[in-house]
């Protein structure tokens, strides 16, 4: 339980002082009706973190959408004014040692990209390696998968448990859900 709240008048308040609820007494659940009172009290919390959840979900959704919207239109921008910023940057330039002009709004900037050969299809490459012998320039990746052992090999693990294994012993775990 994460206990970054404090009791004040009969509240819990979180540490920037905003009231979560009434305090209540913990006790034993003696009756049936004394654990629907409880069972009760958490759904109508647990609701209302779900309706929370959900409207935050959706905020974040149409945020999402505005955010598309504008970059399908700055996409646009830049495709109409990148040919026209690239030649009136260049003849500014020209001349400088400098390759990048600079403006309160923002900078052009030129560099240099080193060639060479790259993967354009990485299926195709590593089939490519393969039939010419290339296994040099292939990586493989190992993992252990506890699941793919037959029932002689985990017993032989268990028995011995050699460095990398540990036994780890049943436990009980209890679940509570409430309607919401």
């Amino acid at each position: 339980m994460d206990n970054t709240y404090q009791i004040v008048d009969n509240f819990v308040v979180d540490q920037d002082g905003v009231v979560l609820g009434e305090v209540v007494t913990e006790g034993a659940i003696a009756s049936q009706e004394a654990l629907e009172v409880v069972l009760e009290r958490m759904a109508d919390v647990e609701s209302q973190l779900v309706a929370l959840k959900t409207k935050h979900e959706a905020i974040i959704e149409n945020c999402r959408k505005l955010e598309v919207k504008k970059a399908s239109y700055l996409a646009y921008l830049r495709g109409v004014y990148s040919n026209p910023i690239e030649a009136y940057a260049k003849s500014r330039l020209e001349g400088q040692k400098s390759r990048t002009l600079t403006t309160p709004y923002g900078q052009v900037s030129f560099r240099t990209v080193k060639g060479g050969l790259k993967v354009s299809d990485k299926g195709l490459a590593l089939a490519t390696a393969h039939k010419l012998g290339m296994v040099e320039a292939i990586k493989v990746t190992e993992e252990f998968q506890i699941s793919k052992l037959t029932d002689e090999q985990r017993d032989a693990i268990a028995t011995t448990l050699p460095e990398g294994f540990e036994m780890v012993p049943d436990r009980e775990s209890m679940s509570i859900k409430v309607v919401n």
